[in-house]
């Protein structure tokens, strides 16, 4: 139905069309000022209603649809409530949605190559800036930057909070806040094992054309072992456990899995180089890449919704400093799932961001006299998962003793992208080298590996002896800063302009109704 000037009091329309071949959960959506009917293209797994779509799971009963009226939210999805239409975004910061102006009207899709490839827009080749820009998301929501450069115009990022149309304009939302009584343990953990109990009936719903079920991760850190006893509770049956860490020593959770009565499927952190150019869809998240290693995993992910750790450290770490509502973060671990998931078939629900602005009652119950019991020596203490998962029969010893990670760090030099995704990246930097001269700058030399140099060899045997001699302190901390520049690839700084090329193919040919 065609606008009239009342167009903005007339009840908003969805008009829906699946897109063969597209990543199962992508959305793309257009409103056109004056229209009240918005266009909606969708992968096969995207629940449609008559007033809301989603792929998504909430704390909430499926039928209602009210996933715009709570901030436990994972996914994302659209509601109309009369004249406007409501797209809402998850409820952490792992997952964003992405908008574009262009002629044709206001395109939102929940995947940023969708929007480059619907609007023709490509970011610039030749900026070295994207990753500090989508990494700065882990300074929280007032302080990120939201505008990522094309040659179209500007894509604005939108993490947490929601997008309403009127039938003119869009504007932006802050999601409700429901204020919670957790300042005691029991209180914390009972709104925890509830949120995760009524997300188990909402993804089960019959209602559902496309049921999920839990999957979990286990290792030997706190996180994923505290988020598998909570949501035990909830249906929890099954994990995944990665062999080890970045560094190469053993982190299978499978010890702690086999005592909690939960089904492990162990995967190689290093499998995802079976995947040809499995780095694609992560880089072209969030110019970084670094959750690769889940690509291992699969054939395991379809049809689940993954309950992970990301950001436990600093919502149940006991010396957290940034303690507002902001929602600022140490890294952005869990961002570059944002793409991938998609394909995948998975929704991501990091347990840890549930009641995510409320971070200062949960860092004063980790420091409370109550949880002393918990509390261990060193800056690696969790007192809240360690009550939790103790009290499920896990002996102290078995986690939590040292800190360790499973990310893929493509910015250094020695772990830079696999020789396939290599060969077609150096292919890419000099195919667009006039990108580069029209900026009145050098392109950067096709070769891989960091440029030999005294200062660097100086700050590599440096580096050693302070690891050797674990030299800590501000000593410490500083020769470690400066060896990890010495290790960065100079190429880094151009993937996810390729990347973000490479993945837009999997949105194309889009074909939206005039």
């Amino acid at each position: 139905m065609e606008g009239t000037e009342n167009a903005a009091s007339t009840a908003v329309q969805i008009q829906s069309q699946r897109a063969a071949g597209w990543p199962a959960l992508a959305w793309l959506a257009r409103c056109r000022p004056g229209s009240s009917v918005v266009h909606v293209i969708h992968g096969s797994r995207v629940e449609i209603a008559p007033d809301w779509f989603c792929e998504a799971v909430w704390d909430g009963p499926y039928d209602g649809g009210d996933f715009d009226r709570t901030d436990v939210i994972f996914g994302s999805g659209a509601r109309i409530r009369g004249s406007r239409i409501t797209f809402v975004s998850a409820g952490a910061t792992v997952d964003r949605l992405q908008v574009m102006e262009t002629g044709g009207g206001v395109w939102i899709s929940n995947s940023l190559t969708c929007l480059l490839a619907a609007t023709g827009a490509q970011p610039d080749p030749a900026y070295p800036h994207y990753f500090r820009d989508f990494s700065s998301i882990r300074l929280g929501l007032s302080r990120y930057a939201p505008l990522i450069t094309t040659d179209a115009g500007a894509a604005r990022l939108i993490y947490f909070h929601n997008l309403t149309w009127d039938g003119t304009r869009l504007y932006q939302d802050e999601k409700p806040f429901a204020v919670r009584h957790i300042s005691r343990f029991h209180r914390y953990r009972s709104f925890l094992d509830g949120a995760l109990q009524s997300i188990a009936t909402n993804m089960s719903a019959t209602t559902r054309q496309y049921p999920y079920r839990f999957l979990g991760t286990i290792s030997s850190g706190y996180d994923s072992p505290a988020v598998a006893v909570l949501a035990r509770g909830a249906g929890l049956d099954r994990v995944i456990s990665f062999d080890q860490s970045k560094d190469g020593q053993p982190d299978s959770g499978l010890q702690i899995a086999a005592k909690l009565g939960l089904s492990v499927v162990e995967v190689p952190r290093d499998g995802w180089h079976q995947t040809p150019l499995a780095e694609i869809p992560f880089l072209a998240a969030d110019a970084k890449g670094e959750d690769v290693y889940f690509s291992g995993a699969g054939a395991h992910l379809g049809g689940t919704i993954l309950l992970t750790g990301f950001h436990g450290d600093k919502m149940w770490g006991k010396y957290t400093s940034a303690l507002s509502s902001d929602v600022a973060r140490g890294d952005q671990s869990g961002l570059s799932l944002t793409e991938y998931r998609l394909r995948a078939g998975f929704i991501h629900c990091p347990v840890p961001f549930i009641g995510v602005r409320q971070i200062r009652d949960i860092n004063q119950l980790s420091r409370s006299h109550t949880l002393s019991r918990w509390d261990v020596k060193g800056d690696y203490t969790r007192p809240i998962c360690r009550r939790i998962v103790e009290e499920a029969g896990i002996p102290r010893a078995w986690f939590g003793t040292q800190k360790k990670a499973a990310s893929v760090l493509f910015f250094n030099g020695a772990t830079f992208l696999a020789p396939d995704a290599l060969a077609e990246y150096l292919a890419w930097l000099e195919a667009h080298a006039g990108a580069w001269l029209r900026a009145g700058v050098e392109p950067p030399v096709a070769t891989p590996g960091r440029p030999e140099s005294a200062l660097r060899a100086a700050v590599a045997r440096l580096t050693k002896i302070v690891e050797r001699k674990s030299v800590n302190g501000v000593v410490g901390r500083v020769v470690r800063r400066v060896g990890a520049w010495a290790e960065r690839e100079p190429l880094f700084r151009w993937v996810f302009p390729w990347a973000a090329e490479r993945a837009r193919a999997a949105y194309s040919p889009i074909s939206v109704p005039d």
